[in-house]
């Protein structure tokens, strides 16, 4: 398979052991940060909430202990992991951004959810990792992120193209 170098994320080495390094802490709790992602996320932008049709009804503060929630903040974060153990092949990168994108369509994601998304994701390292929260942990994941919403952007058009009559 052919890529295209422009599209790569290009990530040096010392990024990407920040990336392993910080996502091992924030693994330990898949649970409890994903549901920080996400909070934080409805939070920044109470209109994300209302794509979530099986818990959009819910309150907030009810989130936590609602099963369907639990299991999509699962998978929110175990598809950050996913992302983190590409980190060495950029093709397959690519792929899985792309693949992020065309899940989120019929287009209940508007673009820009993904961009608030990103912002919510720094919020739950900073809150994970405190002081170990520096100015290099945000580049890197600000620059992983970046790409990841550019291309999942892409995915979703590709969907939205392939399904056009």
């Amino acid at each position: 398979m052919s890529t295209d170098r422009s599209a790569m994320v290009n990530l040096a080495e010392g990024e990407k052991a920040i990336l392993r390094r910080t996502w091992a802490v924030a693994s330990r709790d898949m649970v409890g940060n994903g549901a920080n992602i996400l909070l934080k996320m409805f939070e920044i932008n109470p209109e994300t909430k209302k794509v979530f049709a099986k818990f959009r009804d819910i309150p907030d503060n009810q989130l936590r202990s609602t099963p369907r929630f639990r299991a999509h903040v699962t998978r929110v974060m175990a598809s950050i992991g996913t992302v983190v153990n590409a980190l060495d092949d950029d093709e397959v990168l690519l792929d899985l951004f792309k693949d992020i994108g065309k899940k989120h369509y019929p287009p209940r994601i508007p673009d820009e959810y993904f961009d608030v998304i990103a912002g919510a994701i720094l919020c739950m390292l900073q809150r994970c990792l405190g002081t170990g929260y520096t100015a290099e942990v945000d580049a890197a994941w600000t620059k992983l992120y970046g790409s990841l919403a550019r291309h999942a952007k892409d995915g979703l058009k590709e969907a939205a193209a392939m399904k056009a009559p």
